[in-house]
């Protein structure tokens, strides 16, 4: 019932012109493309709020957002990361399944910013996606293997711990 209601808008919200066109400006302005900090915050404030309230909107965008953490800068890579995690409870179409192993290798991204954000946002995923808890799990106690500068593999595992916390009372792996 929800899941059509969902849908239903959807439609209305993606058929708008105008609504299609301020979230490719958003997206676009989180685009590594765009280097003013100023507006690139401001757009990703803005594409958070519709990922929470009114994630439809959005969820048509997926490949855009998908694309920003196969490539580009850090700043590109951050948004990115926090929207999808922030769009994975609407995502019934397994979107996020697809990109699991995108979001995920940026675990050992040279930026710490992204690899500890993405460490944290593994709690959030859990338990919007429990199928993959098994996954994010082992991905999350495989940093200590992972390719992460020794002076910041601690601090993503603090950020990992913070992930853990979210989940960890559901967990079926205690």
């Amino acid at each position: 019932m929800e899941q059509m209601a969902r849908k239903q808008r959807a439609s209305r919200s993606e058929g708008s012109e105008e609504n299609r066109s301020e979230i490719t400006r958003w997206l676009q302005a989180i685009s590594p493309e765009n280097t003013n900090e100023a507006i690139r915050t401001r757009a990703f404030k803005a594409l958070m709020i519709v990922a929470r309230k009114d994630p439809d909107r959005l969820l048509a965008h997926w490949a855009d957002l998908d694309g920003l953490l196969r490539g580009g800068r850090a700043f590109s890579k951050f948004p990115a990361v926090h929207i999808l995690a922030a769009l994975a409870p609407a995502d019934d179409e397994g979107r996020f399944e697809k990109s699991f192993r995108a979001f995920f290798a940026l675990l050992e991204d040279e930026a710490v910013s992204v690899a500890s954000h993405v460490a944290r946002l593994a709690g959030e995923i859990a338990l919007a996606k429990p199928a993959l808890e098994p996954r994010i799990t082992r991905r999350l106690l495989a940093i200590d293997r992972a390719q992460i500068r020794p002076d910041r593999k601690d601090l993503v595992k603090a950020y990992a711990l913070e992930g853990f916390d979210r989940y960890f009372e559901t967990t079926s792996s205690k």
